[in-house]
C-alpha cells in the first residue's frame, strides 16, 4: 500500500464540519444492498512508488505496507512531510500484504510463501514470524479480539493472536451470492470494510454474517488521479481514525491520498 500523510485531529474535526461534496449513488447497486455515500475532506500526497497492500492508523500514525518482490516494505510516515522516518524493508524474496496492529504487535502478511511477520509496533524490530495455511495472503484488520485476513477468495480467516491459529472463516456474500476478490480491510464497529480488487468499490460487511450490507462507490476518486497520472494500478488501502470517524484511502501507485467520511444517503422528507 502507499505512503499516506495524516492530518491532526483538530484539523480533522474542522475538516468534518466544512466538508459538503458527496459522491453520486452507483445504479447497480443491489437493490437490498445500502448505497453509501462520501465526503472527501482532503486531498492529500502518497508515494507513487509504493504498491499499495496495508493502510492503517496507529496511536494518530499512518502505516503502510507494500508489494512487488524486492520493493516490499513497512513504513511509518511523518505527519508534517510524508517522508518515511521509520521502514521495514523485507527480503526480494517476499511480496508484502497487509498488516494490522494488535496489542502493540505489528503482523504482516506476505502473498504467496504462506508466511506472516511480527515485528514490535513501537521499535519496529522483528519478534518472530508465523505459518498460514491459505494458499495467498491479501489483507488484514483485527476485531480487538483476532486477527481477520483476507485471501482473494470470498473467505475471511480470524486468526488466535496467542497462536495464529484459526479460529473461525466467514463467507462474504453479497445477494447471496460469494464475494471474490475482497482484499485490504478494516474493522470498525461490528463490520469490515474491504476493498474489492480490481474495482472502485468498497464494501461494508455484518462481521457476524459476513453479508455486504453497503457499498461505496469510489471511482470518481480513480478517475479524478487517472486523469493526471494514466498509469496508476487499483484502488487499495483503507485505514480508520476511530478519534475523527474518518477514513483515509488510496490505491496502488497512487500520487494521491483521500481523507473521506462514509455515511448513508439523507433519507428525503415524505
Amino acid at each position: 500500500m502507499k505512503h499516506s500523510l495524516f492530518v491532526p485531529v483538530a484539523a480533522l474535526l474542522f475538516l468534518l464540519a466544512s466538508c459538503t461534496k458527496n459522491s453520486d449513488s452507483n445504479t447497480e447497486t443491489p437493490a437490498d444492498t445500502l448505497a453509501l455515500t462520501y465526503s472527501v475532506l482532503k486531498t492529500l500526497p502518497h508515494d507513487q512508488e509504493a504498491y499499495t497492500e496495508g493502510l492503517l492508523i496507529y496511536k494518530g500514525k499512518v502505516l503502510e505496507s507494500t508489494g512487488l518482490n524486492g520493493k516490499s516494505w513497512v513504513a511509518e510516515v511523518d505527519p508534517g512531510s510524508g517522508v518515511h522516518t521509520k521502514k521495514i524493508m523485507l527480503d526480494q524474496q517476499y511480496f508484502g500484504e497487509g498488516i494490522s496492529v494488535i496489542n502493540n504487535k505489528l503482523y504482516q502478511l506476505t502473498y504467496r510463501t504462506g508466511v506472516g511477520f511480527i515485528y514490535n509496533a513501537t521499535t519496529y524490530k522483528q519478534i518472530g514470524e508465523f505459518k498460514f495455511s491459505n494458499a495467498e495472503g491479501w489483507g488484514m484488520t483485527h476485531d480487538n479480539k483476532n486477527l481477520i485476513m483476507s485471501d482473494g477468495t470470498e473467505k475471511l480467516t480470524y486468526l488466535d493472536t496467542a497462536n495464529l491459529s484459526v479460529v473461525r472463516t466467514l463467507t462474504v456474500t453479497n445477494e447471496g451470492q460469494k464475494l471474490k476478490n475482497v482484499n485490504e480491510l478494516e474493522y470498525v464497529d461490528g463490520y469490515i470494510y474491504a476493498n474489492v480488487y480490481e474495482t472502485s468499490w468498497i464494501v461494508k460487511i455484518d462481521a457476524t454474517s459476513g453479508k455486504v450490507v453497503g457499498r461505496v462507490d469510489l471511482s470518481p476518486l480513480t478517475e479524478e488521479v487517472r486523469r493526471m497520472y494514466p498509469n496508476i494500478d487499483y484502488l487499495n488501502g483503507i485505514a480508520y481514525d476511530v478519534n475523527s470517524k474518518a477514513f483515509l484511502v488510496t490505491g496502488k501507485n497512487w500520487p494521491k491520498a483521500f481523507l473521506i467520511r462514509i455515511q448513508k444517503p439523507a433519507v428525503a422528507n415524505p
